[in-house]
Formats: structure tokens, sequence, C-alpha cells
């Protein structure tokens, strides 16, 4: 049955049918249909004959010649017995090549129904036992109806075309056995032709659940199939990179996880065996304890809001508040880095810009886009943090490093996970605070806003990740028409 439903059966089947459609519609349009198209041409001769004789008298009586010689030429060239019968002559002329019973039959009758039909012309075929052949006969009239000049009465044979048939017929069938097995050949190769490449892809569409991403298909026969391949293509390389972000988030995630997990097992021991009876050691440790699993919730709670982002469940509660104002408090988040690791961070804000989202989500932004700065800062441990009106109800936000700085072939998969921006930059680099899926989160949650984002760097100098959003503007107060105040003042100086 899987044979059956094959595009290669399908396309041979289909090609076999088109073929015997072909002959078929061929033998019953040269075959079947040749006696009555042969009977047709008989007829149309005859009355192209008998045209030409009624157009010839006029002619001829007009300038006295003859019309013997062209009704001879008439009747040897096709093969004709033509009469041509007035009130006080009769002549004829026979190449049909018999007897004389096309002489001898009586033409009355004929002249009579000439008369009788509606065009003047009686058309007759009947069969001449004695030639022992089908005769076909017209008959017609030259002048009007009522005072005919003259009668013209023309018959012609009929070959028989039996035995000629049945020529065609064996004929006809050699050829059509032929054709029938060239066809199975020539149908054979397109199907193969057609289908191979779709079994090719199709078998590199099966090897993909196994991980091999890496085979090739060249096929350059259609248009379609190289379509098709390479669709394929772009998706194994798709595939692969995403199966490589996986393996990479997996290793990451693990690693963020197992870190502060082995440290605070390890400052848990040391407490335990070493300064459980120092207070300034005990004191310190325990601090590490707290700030890995700060780390930890924070890891855990990232992926969280990251995980239900990028399943759109998560709502957009939007309110109106003061951004400038609130960078100042998320700044501060970082002091901690300033003290332990001199890490300046600049602010330039103008003042008073007021937009209109989600507070929570928006400072979630601001902290991820400012932690990934200074974990990929420079050697000049400065992060500098701008928000300024770049045009009238128009806001951006940027954040500056003077770190590496990422190439352009990679700019656009920063936003990935853990995604690896540099060959110097194979190892994971853990964030010195958070999670380090922060960009993705800040990738989701602008677009959940609509806001514009994106990232401008520069190999060797930095990097400056920024968004815009438009800024929020109090409607103007609609003071009531004067017109209606006139109208109070008059009503009340009337009571």
């Amino acid at each position: 049955m899987k044979f059956l439903r094959s595009i290669k059966f399908n396309v041979w089947v289909r090609f076999e049918a088109i073929v015997l459609a072909m002959l078929a519609f061929t033998y019953i349009f040269l075959i079947a249909m040749f006696p009555m198209f042969y009977e047709w041409m008989k007829s149309y001769e005859i009355a192209e004959a008998m045209a030409y004789i009624k157009a010839s008298w006029n002619v001829d009586s007009a300038t006295g010649t003859d019309l013997s010689n062209r009704v001879t030429k008439i009747a040897w060239k096709n093969k004709m017995y033509i009469e041509i019968t007035t009130e006080h002559y009769r002549g004829y002329v026979d190449y049909l090549g018999g007897s004389q019973s096309m002489y001898q039959l009586d033409k009355s009758q004929y002249r009579t129904a000439a008369l009788a039909s509606d065009n003047g012309v009686y058309y007759e075929k009947f069969r001449d036992e004695r030639e022992n052949n089908t005769v076909l006969t017209m008959c017609t009239y030259i002048g009007s109806r009522d005072d005919p000049q003259a009668f013209i009465f023309i018959c012609s044979y009929m070959e028989p075309v039996g035995s000629t048939m049945a020529i065609f017929q064996r004929q006809f069938l050699f050829v059509a056995i032929i054709i029938m097995m060239l066809t199975i050949f020539i149908s054979l190769f397109f199907a193969n032709r057609l289908t191979n490449p779709i079994i090719r892809i199709n078998k590199h569409a099966k090897e993909l659940p196994k991980g091999k991403f890496d085979a090739t298909i060249d096929d350059k026969d259609f248009n379609e199939i190289r379509q098709l391949a390479a669709t394929l293509q772009d998706a194994s390389k798709e595939i692969a990179k995403s199966d490589d972000l996986r393996r990479e988030l997996m290793a990451n995630i693990s690693h963020d996880l197992r870190t502060p997990l082995t440290m605070i097992k390890a400052y848990a021991e040391m407490i335990r065996d070493l300064s459980g009876d120092n207070p300034e050691k005990r004191a310190k440790h325990l601090k590490v304890i707290i700030d890995e699993t700060d780390r930890l919730s924070s890891l855990v709670n990232d992926i969280l809001d990251l995980s239900k982002l990028q399943a759109g469940v998560t709502e957009i509660n939007r309110s109106v508040f003061d951004l400038s104002e609130r960078l100042s408090g998320v700044i501060s988040r970082f002091d901690i880095l300033k003290e332990n690791d001199g890490i300046i961070i600049e602010l330039h804000a103008d003042a008073g810009i007021m937009i209109n989202a989600d507070i929570t989500k928006l400072e979630q932004v601001v902290y991820n886009l400012i932690n990934n700065a200074v974990t990929y800062t420079g050697d000049d441990n400065t992060v500098i943090v701008r928000l300024y009106r770049k045009a009238p109800g128009l806001m951006r936000f940027e954040v500056t490093d003077h770190g590496d700085g990422i190439a352009p072939e990679y700019l656009p998969y920063i936003w990935d996970r853990y995604y690896k921006v540099s060959e110097r930059n194979k190892t994971h680099k853990r964030a010195k605070m958070g999670s380090g899926i922060g960009l993705s989160i800040v990738k989701n949650v602008l677009e959940q806003h609509g806001f514009a984002y994106g990232a401008d760097s520069t190999v060797g100098q930095g990097s400056t990740f920024w968004f815009e959003a438009p800024e929020y503007q109090e409607p103007p107060e609609i003071e009531p028409p004067r017109q209606s105040l006139r109208l109070r003042k008059n009503s009340e100086e009337q009571k």
C-alpha cells in the first residue's frame, strides 16, 4: 500500500494515463471517425464544384465562353459525374470510371427536391449495388426557383475504405504498443529523477533527530527541490545552533548552580571545623554563605522570570513614573561592588523624564543592563549610564562599558542565553551579580513593552546597550467654553 501511495508510482501512473488518453484521442479522430470525415470531405468537394459551376455559368453566359471545358476539368480532377440540364439541352461529363448507371438514373426527382429545399440544394447518399459502392449526389438549380435556367447534378463515389481502415488499425496497434513500452521506461526515468532528491532529503531529515546536522544536499535538477533542500539545510543549521545553545545553557546553568552550592558547603564545613569559636571568621564565612545563597536565589528567580516571559504568561502592569529618580535606587544596589572591586558607575540623567511602563520589570531591565556592563567592563572599571531626551517625546537609556567589545557578526545573538560573543570568551564568565541570563530577560521585557532596543559595539573599545521609549506627556487641561459661562451668567442675572 505504501508503494501505491508513493510519488514514484503516482507519477508513473499519471504519465501512462496521459499517453493512453492521447492514444485514445488519436484513435477516435484518425480511425474511428475517419469514414465520417471522409464523407464530409467528399461532400465538401461536390459543394465546392457546384458553387464553381454556378459562378462560371454567369460569367460564361455574359462572355460567350464555352462552359464545357471548365466542367470537364472539374470532373476529371475530382472523379465526378456532372450533368447540366436546361429546357432544351442535356449534357454530362462522366469521370467516375464506372458504368452508365449515373446517366441512366432518373434526375427528375432530384430536380423537384432541389426546388422544394430551403437552400435550393438537395443532397443524398445511396448504395450503388451494380458498382458495389456508395454514391454521394447533390442537385441544385441556376436562376430563380420560379424560373430556373438550368439544373446541376453532381455525383461522386466514396471509395471503399474498409481494407484501408484495417491496415490503419493494425499499424496503429503496433505503434501504440511501441509508444506504451517507451512510455514505461521514460516515465520511470522521470519518476526516479523527481523522487530520488526527495528520498535523499527525507533521509537527511531522518538524521536530524539523531543529532547529525552536518549533512549536505546538492540537488540541481528542479527549482522546487533546490529550494526544499536549501530550506532543510538552513533548518539543520538553526537546529544545530539551538542544540549547541541548549548544551551551553545546561552546562552554564549547571556551573552557576554548582558554584554557589559548592561554596555554601565549603564555608559551612569551615564554620563547623575551624571558625565556629572565632566570631570574626564565622561572620565572614556566614557572609559568603548568605551572598552565595542570594546569588542562587537570583539565578532561580531569573530562570523562572525568563520562562514566564517567553511563555507569554506575565502581564505588563503599566503606570507612569519618573525614571530619572528610579535610576539612583537601582545603581545603589551596586555599592558593594564599588567597595570591593572599585567599580565606578557614572550617571548622567536628564531630570523629570516620565515613562509609562511596568516599574518592576523596567527596573529589572536597567539592573540587568548595568550588571552586564559591570561584568564585562574594562581595565578602568568604569560604567557610564545615560538617560536623556533624544527627540521631542522620545527618551533613550544607555549603558556603556570600556571592555573588549563585540564583533559585528555576534551582535544579533548576544540576547540569547549565555551566548559566547568571542573566541577569547569560550569559557563561561560568571556574573559579578545576578544570574548571567539578564540580556535574555531584557529582550523579552522590552519586546513586551514594544520598546526599541539594541547594542552598538567596537572591538577593543567597548559596548553600549540601549533602549528607547516614548516619554510620557501630561495631557493638557481643557478649559470650559466661554460661551457656556456667559450663558450661565445671563441666567443668574435674570433670576
